[in-house]
């Protein structure tokens, strides 16, 4: 079974070749032949763009709060690491409040408050860039 990203970089490379062609014929001159210097300088900067996209790809996915954009019916309240992969989540859907627990086997519902608990507006979590920005500057760039 074939990935679907090999056919959009088969394509990619496709569409590369057909727009430097012209401009290896046009720098390779009356020799018909091209420097290994301008085929290398090519190459890397292929490379890097690819290494950056991916790079930025994956840095998006690991910050928090950027995935939930929008008004939502669901909110997170408070988050609380318990270990590299356990986690505490304090969900509001409606007025119910309720405590549940990431594991890397699922999630659980531990408890439901029969009293919700007031969160200050400006605890919780901002799902755009400049909130994000701003709380990482207030706590000194650490998590």
């Amino acid at each position: 079974m074939r990935r679907p990203g090999r056919h959009a970089l088969s394509a990619a490379l496709a569409g590369l070749w057909a727009v430097t062609g012209p401009v290896w014929a046009a720098s390779a001159g009356q020799s018909g032949h091209v420097s290994a210097g301008y085929l290398a300088q090519l190459l890397g900067g292929l490379v890097l763009v690819v290494f950056l996209i991916v790079f930025f790809a994956w840095m998006l996915r690991r910050m928090p709060g950027l995935q939930g954009q929008g008004p939502s019916l669901i909110q997170v309240l408070a988050v609380r690491n318990l270990g590299t992969r356990e986690r505490l989540l304090l969900i509001q859907v409606g007025e119910e409040q309720v405590l549940i627990g990431v594991t890397p086997s699922g999630m659980h519902r531990l408890h439901t408050l029969a009293t919700p608990l007031e969160v200050a507006p400006d605890e919780l979590p901002t799902a755009d860039f400049a909130g994000l920005l701003n709380r990482m500057k207030a706590r000194g760039g650490r998590s």
